[in-house]
């Protein structure tokens, strides 16, 4: 079973613990231009819009945008209960709904906007949920997609792969990499394409600064590979990982380059 696998996915968002604690290491060690700022440009949002955030995980995004005054209609979509019950209790002005990204409960053209932001890569048929997305976007309606981008996290993967010849059980962390590429600005462009007739791709490019290995060390074992491990091996593979950070941390914080894609397309 790979890490990008249905039953992994369902398993790792049941509830929003292990990504709170990701979310919650970009936002602590991120340095550079940061994500929601970005994403606010490239949307531009007039304040009126119906929009649909698919993949919504506990609701921040669509929470936050109710927060700022928007006044159309907010949707957030999930597969996972458990993100749709703890998005409900903490964004009660938004409407959350459980459903798959491609089966979405709603009529055709329902929306003036749709964003899919880092979930696109645990979707088994992506061109699927595409068309679906475009199905529920009135015309004219606008599609933004983030994901991450070709060598993202590159340096933190390089010493997860110096580690795994000796701790063959941090393979799967791995796959979790090559799991972002189901979706990336490398094959997307060409998807999302075929789904809204055109494309275009913009960049971010940041970094998360490492004061010392620990929050590396917690932020690998919040992935569905490390989750599994218990006992001796849980503690052999995090000493080896810890082993293999130490030198990076001689000179000082550690940086680790973040490239973030943005993919938009326009209901035809």
């Amino acid at each position: 079973m790979t890490a990008n696998s249905p039953a992994e996915v369902a398993a790792q968002y049941a509830t929003d613990r292990n990504l709170r604690v990701r979310i919650e290491t970009h936002e602590r060690y991120g340095v550079g231009p940061g994500l929601e700022p970005r994403v606010d440009e490239l949307l531009a949002l007039r304040g009126d819009e119906a929009l649909l955030d698919v993949g919504t995980g506990p609701g921040d995004f669509p929470g936050r945008l109710h927060a700022q005054g928007h006044r159309g209609r907010l949707v957030g979509v999930d597969l996972s209960p458990g993100m749709v019950e703890r998005a409900r209790e903490t964004y009660p002005g938004v409407e959350f709904v459980r459903a798959g990204a491609d089966a979405l409960p709603f009529p055709d053209a329902s929306f003036d906007v749709l964003t899919a932001r880092h979930m696109l890569y645990h979707v088994p048929d992506v061109p699927a949920a595409l068309v679906e997305f475009a199905r529920v976007l009135r015309p004219g309606g606008r599609f933004l997609a983030v994901t991450n981008a070709a060598g993202y996290m590159a340096e933190l993967w390089d010493v997860v792969a110096e580690v795994v010849p000796d701790e063959p059980l941090l393979a799967g962390l791995l796959d979790s990499r090559a799991g972002s590429a189901v979706f990336s600005e490398q094959n997307g462009e060409g998807l999302v394409r075929a789904a809204f007739g055109d494309v275009r791709v913009d960049f971010l490019d940041s970094a998360l600064v490492f004061p010392s290995p620990e929050p590396v060390l917690t932020y690998l074992e919040s992935m569905t590979a490390l989750q599994h491990l218990t006992g001796e091996d849980r503690r052999r593979v995090r000493a080896a990982l810890e082993r293999a950070l130490a030198p990076h941390f001689c000179a000082g914080g550690w940086r680790v380059s973040k490239r973030v894609a943005f993919l938009r397309g326009v209901r035809s």
